[in-house]
């Protein structure tokens, strides 16, 4: 699997949204050089890497938290080094906001279900030239894409109105609510 990069895009990029319209922001990559876990970002057409300018400093110092009103905000600063064009870089996310693909499996796995969940996946190219606006091309597919992809491997895709489909959603929110809650006691 291997160590990867993130990619924060700061500006507003209609392009970068998966295919029933949800927009994305972050992203990882293994695309740069050395991927080493750090953060890069995109502001206008241009790709910056974030560097921790106070290393040692950390949540424990006192002299990087402020109170705003009801919330407590701890500020870092990072230098920006910025990475030459031209430059193309792959790009991958999910998309939080879509449903998963829910699939029959053969046996039951954690918890005994019977379904597995396989989220959407958004893939782009963007490439950065000088002079030019930012350039993004998905690469990925559609939800029926996917759904087309894990049939044709064997797998049982379940509709939406299957009532294994049905009962999986529901069990999900129950599992949700109850760990909400439980952690709401603490």
């Amino acid at each position: 699997m291997g160590m990867y990069d993130t990619l924060l895009v700061l500006d507003d990029v209609a392009a970068l949204c998966c295919p029933e319209g949800h927009p994305l922001r972050s992203f990882q990559t293994k695309d740069l050089d050395e991927p080493s876990m750090s953060t890069y970002l995109v502001h206008g057409s241009r790709l910056y890497r974030a560097t921790g300018r106070d290393a040692a400093w950390g949540a424990e110092d006192a002299a990087g938290w402020r109170v705003l009103g009801t919330q407590a905000i701890l500020e870092r600063r990072y230098d920006l080094q910025t990475l030459p064009d031209p430059r193309r870089l792959n790009v991958y996310d999910h998309c939080g906001a879509c449903q998963p693909v829910l699939v029959r499996m053969d046996h039951p796995g954690a918890f005994g279900d019977l379904v597995n969940e396989h989220q959407l996946f958004v893939d782009f190219t963007l490439t950065f030239q000088s002079g030019e606006p930012l350039q993004v091309e998905r690469t990925s597919g559609s939800r029926a894409d996917l759904e087309a992809e894990l049939a044709r491997r064997g797998v049982y895709v379940l509709k939406n109105d299957d009532a294994l489909a049905v009962a999986h959603r529901e069990i999900a929110k129950a599992r949700q609510r109850t760990a909400v809650r439980g952690w709401k006691r603490r």
